[in-house]
């Protein structure tokens, strides 16, 4: 467990380019053609609420197979006990440090906006721990918001960790026998269990993606292997995705078709992704290694600043077209420098789960 390994950064670049793509999701969300209130919501717009449907099947599954991937790494050099300390420093602090501080900040927004809430916001930190409803905190209660993604991947490292364990102490010659028929079936699992959620999210589907990513796409010649028809996988990715966005967002009809272009979106979106990382992305440099640093702070702040600015925006009313570009314009370049402040303040640094300057 603690042979060393050569970092592969078109992990860490498509960490936080998929990251990155949040801004874009999330502005896009207060367009929604669904009926979500989101916790500000500007009006049902078809083309920019596409941009939601288009990235939805892949990216937290991307994200969730890139982390099994590092983790396959990380537990190499650092053992099991220092692999969990790590977890619950790099992901734990920040959760409770999200709930307590960054959170009450979107229920407050939404409350504002949907239930129209008139006072201070120190006033509505009280409702935000006292109001327990559906838990998305779209009525101004308490809600996990965008840190669910920590706390699963949190749970979901720790168990990863039970299962590897017991994994090893099964005879090499046995899991080299059952290697190939385990992987097909978490990939089978992974794909159908999609829509299968707890507190509406495809628990099982990231359990499987973290460990194929683990067991599997953490091997360089696997990943190889697949880039070589990297072009055919754009190729049937970019039009199911396009298909499954159309269907849903402007026909409305055909669900069954619709659910397999979801799933065959899901599926050729990561592997097509994978395989422009592994062939255009595995090269380094200061922003590189910057945006790779800070991508779970990048992660934890974005949303807030983005729905902040759509609030600001909408007060002054520029447009619920104009909000949303201007949001786009506004929000990447101050999330960055947030990062770059919050990366440069010790405490800081602690509370976003950052680890010390060398």
């Amino acid at each position: 467990m603690k042979e060393t390994t050569k970092r592969v950064y078109y992990i860490d670049n498509l960490r936080w380019m998929t990251v990155s793509l949040l801004i874009l999701y999330h502005a896009a969300m207060a367009y929604n053609t669904w009926g979500e209130a989101n916790y500000i919501f500007l009006g049902a717009v078809k083309p920019i609420s596409s941009v939601v449907v288009f990235i939805s099947p892949w990216f937290m599954p991307l994200m969730f197979l890139l982390a099994g991937m590092s983790s396959k790494y990380s537990l190499r050099k650092r053992g099991y006990k220092a692999f969990i300390c790590e977890r619950f420093k790099r992901l734990g602090i920040p959760f409770i440090f999200g709930i307590v501080i960054i959170n009450p900040i979107l229920s407050y927004i939404a409350d504002v906006t949907h239930n129209g809430y008139s006072g201070n916001y120190f006033a509505h930190y009280g409702t935000f721990f006292s109001k327990f409803t559906d838990l998305t905190g779209y009525d101004g209660g308490f809600t996990l918001g965008h840190f669910w993604f920590i706390s699963v991947l949190m749970v979901i490292s720790l168990l990863s960790c039970l299962i590897i364990r017991l994994v090893d102490m099964v005879p090499e010659k046995n899991r080299q026998k059952a290697r190939l028929l385990v992987g097909v079936l978490l990939g089978i699992v992974a794909v159908a269990s999609f829509e299968i959620t707890a507190f509406g999210k495809s628990l099982i589907t990231y359990l499987c993606l973290y460990l194929l990513g683990y067991y599997y796409f953490s091997n360089q010649e696997i990943v190889k292997s697949i880039a070589k028809y990297k072009w055919l996988l754009i190729g049937i990715f970019v039009p199911i995705a396009l298909a499954n966005t159309i269907l849903y967002v402007y026909v409305g009809e055909y669900q069954t078709l619709n659910t397999i272009c979801m799933y065959g979106s899901l599926a050729f979106g990561i592997l097509a992704l994978l395989s422009l990382g592994h062939d255009h992305l595995d090269f380094t440099g200061n922003f590189c290694k910057f945006s790779s640093k800070v991508s779970y702070v990048h992660y934890i702040i974005h949303f807030p600043v983005v729905v902040l600015f759509q609030y600001c925006f909408n007060v002054i009313n520029v447009g619920n077209i104009a909000n949303f570009f201007l949001t786009l314009v506004v929000s990447y370049p101050v999330t960055y420098l947030l990062c770059y402040a919050i990366d440069k303040t010790r405490y800081l640094r602690i509370m976003f789960g950052l680890k010390k300057n060398k």
